[in-house]
């Protein structure tokens, strides 16, 4: 009996309840019916199971802490400038998500252990030759022969990692995919401005682990090894190689006012985040809500600003809400349809053009056809800029204009995004305030042109690609 009140009281049933169910579940048990007295005995078997699982959890989370934990201060110890941090892999896109990349590289003090979930370090004295199989790249598992038998490695879910301490003087920065011969590999080298995942951390469910531990062996010397120097410059000017210079990049910016329109992320955006609160002041406005994260302000809407009917009522909410708030700049973050660029592409919009035959912003003076922000915060080097027309993402229109064999080569250039876009944009204008306005593609073909499809993924995709920039 009091098995049964336990299993009860787990599953939060107050007393009563739990009088009444356990009565009724004896008396069922007590029946002279086969069927009902086995009923109760797989009930109770799946009880215990269950427990059971959720016991062998809890000592197993226990347990990977713990050796997280010694391993990190051990290397601390050691003089690795190590950090412990949180790491989602999103399975859909095949990409690991550390949050605060650039900040955990920027702390120079001598950081605690916070019960995250990976650790890792920064690798200013060291590179890590980081030797993957992927899909659709060539190997480069010839050039293990090259490497020292006994430099420090672990095994990585989908590879090796391999240590050399760089003592040549010289400051190496991470290089990716490189080229040996005008043939592109999955071999990365892990620089100074990289954030290297270490073991005993686990990711997709499988551990990093020493194979010739830190702890026992020492990284071989790069000045010993001057093939990897040869290979790194080899591979400074060419596509898919090049310096990964992270600070042109992330935008790192505080006070923003951040749109995110109709996205539906709220979960995703709680479970990366966690410790996050409302902002004290309800908002009625496109049934949303305002978060307040790391000094920012993340507008996260649950009705589309196209189904909005009075615009230049939602503009004026909009004024009101930027008064309050003052925001150092306005981030406007959207999933772009287009049949030109690949998928998942992470485009700066600098204009807007209103489509010919949408009209929400039409005829009328105060809404021009055509708007360009006159203030970027930061116009990012290494992202595509181009203009988005703003139309309402309408199937039939996308089959017809995929279609229209009165375009050129029967190809119409499509790159159509949200009117968050252009109400960036023109609130950008109206306070005199830089804006960003940043867009997830998804690449339209002849076979996907439903735009319910399309959205499909498109939440993690925008967490992954964008909030990482911040």
């Amino acid at each position: 009996m009091s098995l049964i009140y336990n299993i009860f009281f787990l599953v939060g049933m107050n007393k009563k309840v739990k009088q009444y169910v356990v009565s009724n579940y004896f008396k069922s048990f007590n029946s002279g019916n086969v069927f009902i007295r086995l009923v109760c005995l797989l009930f109770i078997l799946a009880a215990l199971i269950i427990c059971l699982y959720l016991l062998y959890r809890a000592a197993s989370n226990a347990l990977y802490m713990y050796r997280l934990k010694t391993d990190f201060y051990k290397l601390q110890d050691m003089g690795l400038n190590v950090k412990n941090y949180n790491m989602l892999y999103v399975e859909e896109i095949k990409k690991k998500y550390i949050s605060k990349q650039l900040k955990l590289r920027k702390e120079n003090i001598k950081g605690e252990f916070k019960n995250k979930n990976v650790i890792g370090f920064i690798p200013t004295n060291y590179i890590v030759l980081d030797i993957d199989t992927k899909d659709g790249i060539q190997s480069a598992d010839f050039l293990i022969e090259k490497i020292p038998k006994d430099t420090v490695y672990e095994k990585t879910p989908n590879g090796y990692h391999y240590y050399f301490e760089n003592d040549t003087g010289k400051t190496i920065y991470t290089y990716v995919q490189l080229q040996i011969n005008d043939v592109k590999y999955s071999v990365d080298i892990l620089g100074i401005d990289s954030v290297v995942t270490m073991s005993p951390s686990m990711t997709q469910g499988k551990n990093y682990y020493w194979i010739n531990s830190i702890f026992t062996h020492k990284p071989a010397k790069l000045s010993e090894n001057m093939w990897i120097l040869d290979i790194i410059e080899n591979n400074k000017n060419k596509p898919f190689s090049r310096k990964f210079d992270s600070a042109e990049f992330e935008v790192n910016i505080k006070n923003a006012f951040i749109i995110l329109d109709n996205l539906h992320i709220e979960n995703y955006f709680r479970f990366f985040f966690g410790n996050i609160k409302e902002y004290t002041k309800k908002i009625k406005l496109l049934n949303g809500t305002i978060y307040v994260y790391d000094d920012n302000y993340y507008f996260m809407t649950r009705s589309s600003f196209g189904k909005y009917k009075n615009k230049k009522y939602l503009l004026e909410k909009l004024k009101d809400i930027i008064t309050e708030l003052k925001p150092s700049c306005i981030v406007d973050m959207s999933v772009i349809y287009s049949n030109y660029f690949k998928s998942e592409n992470i485009c700066q919009i600098t204009s807007a053009v209103i489509a010919n035959d949408f009209k929400n912003y039409k005829y009328n003076s105060e809404f021009p056809n055509y708007i360009e922000t006159t203030n970027i915060y930061k116009k990012m080097k290494y992202l595509i800029n181009d203009t988005v027309t703003i139309n309402n993402y309408d199937n039939t229109k996308l089959k017809y204009e995929m279609h229209d064999t009165s375009k050129k080569n029967n190809v119409n250039k499509l790159f159509i995004g949200s009117e968050s876009i252009y109400v960036t944009i023109f609130l950008s204008n109206y306070f005199n305030i830089p804006s960003v306005c940043l867009g997830s593609v998804y690449s339209l073909d002849n076979n996907d042109v439903d735009t319910n499809k399309m959205s499909i993924g498109n939440e993690k995709k925008i967490m992954t690609s964008f909030l990482s920039i911040f």
